[in-house]
């Protein structure tokens, strides 16, 4: 038997390529506005008024976009973790993945500090990866209750905490304002500082279970689809126009009613807006994901999904890339433009930046058989340099 190593680009799912690429354009859609913003506020700092702009980029974001990309790129990790284990026992590829997934939690660790975004989900992906590793030889079955566990005690905690929480407590007071501008408009050392104080506060508590059973339940959801076959580019279509129907129908209705109830409530979560959030979000995320592949099924704009699938090819480079892009434009060691931007005016900002990526990635494959991040994440995980031309 050869030995393990990366697999050649040839032989990957373009079309799960594809839809990582899309989740990533919808990821900084929703971290763009903490990058720009303060950073702890999900709503804008106005109270609600359907006249503005902000308030209306929210509602979209809501119904269509919030938790639900990020929810496609934890299916697609957890499939991930399948296809790198394949059906083998033995623990030469378990202690590979192992490796992969201490080196994934570095990276986050880089993203969370020097890259000064507090906002990393790679290291919660590594540890909620390490944890569904325990899980990955159920059936479908088994892996769906387990979500669905999971998802149901993350609905009672939210709903737990919502209830606890008054409006005024989801804006920004003038002296948390105040303490956040001086950071993040001050030099890089004093960026450095408050990102290293935001994400040790994140760990450092509760939060980190609740990001992992989130990131994890996904994951486990994704690998029963795969293990179902309903993915397969061969598979039957009534499986994925089912998740459409059933999936945009109860997501769009329990997501609606969910906006609907911060709306009334000045902004601010109530015990059963919260409570129907995680079974709102997984709906949609599964409407999303079967509208995808019945289109991608049908060949249609192949040029838009090839730059899809050029960005999931490097979804790790450049992940890190628009840390790294949005520190620059909006720390004051950089542009200075943190809180300067309205909603509307970062999400033109997130589209622009990601026509750059699009870009760079088109130009990048045409020499190179993987992102530079990948590379060494490669690297590292089997010991030997992977050949990087094509």
């Amino acid at each position: 038997m050869s030995a393990p190593g990366p697999v050649d680009p040839k032989s990957r799912l373009l079309s799960l390529d594809t839809l990582r690429g899309i989740a990533l354009c919808g990821i900084l859609l929703i971290n763009i506005i903490a990058m720009g913003g303060p950073f702890a506020m999900d709503r804008p700092l106005s109270n609600p008024a359907i006249t503005d702009p902000d308030w209306q980029i929210w509602g979209f974001s809501v119904l269509f976009v919030t938790n639900t990309m990020r929810g496609l790129f934890s299916m697609l990790f957890g499939i991930g973790l399948l296809l790198f284990l394949g059906e083998e026992d033995g623990t030469e590829r378990l202690n590979l993945i192992l490796r992969r997934l201490m080196l994934l939690f570095v990276f986050g660790v880089i993203d969370a500090t020097f890259l000064l975004w507090p906002g990393d989900i790679l290291m919660t992906y590594a540890l909620a990866g390490a944890a569904a590793l325990m899980l990955l030889r159920l059936r479908p079955a088994g892996l769906f209750a387990a979500a669905t566990t999971i998802l149901l005690f993350l609905s009672a905690w939210d709903a737990h905490v919502a209830a606890a929480t008054m409006p005024a407590e989801t804006v920004y007071s003038a002296r948390m304002l105040a303490t956040e501008q001086a950071a993040r408009l001050g030099g890089y050392w004093q960026s450095f500082d408050y990102a290293v104080f935001v994400s040790w506060n994140l760990t450092a508590n509760g939060l980190v279970y609740r990001g992992m059973g989130d990131a994890l339940s996904l994951m486990l959801i994704g690998m029963a689809l795969f293990r179902l076959g309903w993915l397969d580019d061969g598979a039957r279509e009534q499986p994925l126009r089912w998740m459409v129907a059933a999936g945009y129908g109860m997501g769009f209705g329990l997501r609606l009613v969910h906006l609907l109830m911060v709306w009334s409530h000045q902004g601010g979560p109530t015990f059963a807006s919260a409570l129907i959030d995680q079974p709102g979000r997984l709906a949609m995320t599964l409407g999303h994901v079967g509208l995808f592949f019945m289109v991608w099924r049908r060949g249609v704009w192949p040029n838009l999904m090839a730059s899809f699938a050029h960005l999931g090819r490097m979804a790790l480079t450049l992940y890190l890339g628009q840390s790294l892009i949005a520190a620059v434009i909006f720390s004051g060691f950089g542009f200075g433009l943190w809180k300067h931007l309205s909603w509307p005016q970062l999400w033109l900002a997130a589209l622009a930046i990601l026509a750059i990526q699009v870009t760079f990635a088109k130009l990048w494959f045409r020499p190179f058989r993987f992102g530079p991040v990948e590379w060494l994440w490669r690297w590292g995980t089997y010991g030997t340099r992977p050949r990087f031309r094509s």
